[in-house]
């Protein structure tokens, strides 16, 4: 029996954008008994991190951003994914950081 083939149908996906920059990452520290967040984005929408609604709320709260929905085929989600992976572990060009002191 051949390999089964995704429908080719669109689903729903989320982006945060800031402005004109999309987020791409962030990490935590703690720095002397504060927590440090570091938000790092992108002006490149195509390098952007793939993320569900309510996560993608979440996120867009904590820094100021807002929501932005796409819709792709299940392969394009992934390829979205993989541009991002590649980015992320490249050397990181055009990256803007903002930190939130809790």
């Amino acid at each position: 029996m051949g390999g089964s083939k995704l429908p080719n149908r669109e689903y729903p996906y989320y982006l945060v954008k800031l402005d004109k920059l999309y987020y791409v990452y962030h990490s935590y520290k703690n720095v002397k008994k504060k927590e440090v967040s570091s938000y790092e984005f992108t002006n490149d929408e195509s390098l952007a991190f793939p993320i569900d609604e309510e996560s993608a709320k979440q996120l867009a709260d904590k820094c100021g951003g807002h929501t932005v929905m796409k819709n792709a085929t299940f392969n394009d989600y992934i390829s979205q994914g993989e541009r991002w992976g590649n980015f992320i572990d490249s050397k990181k060009k055009n990256i803007w950081r903002i930190y939130i002191i809790n």
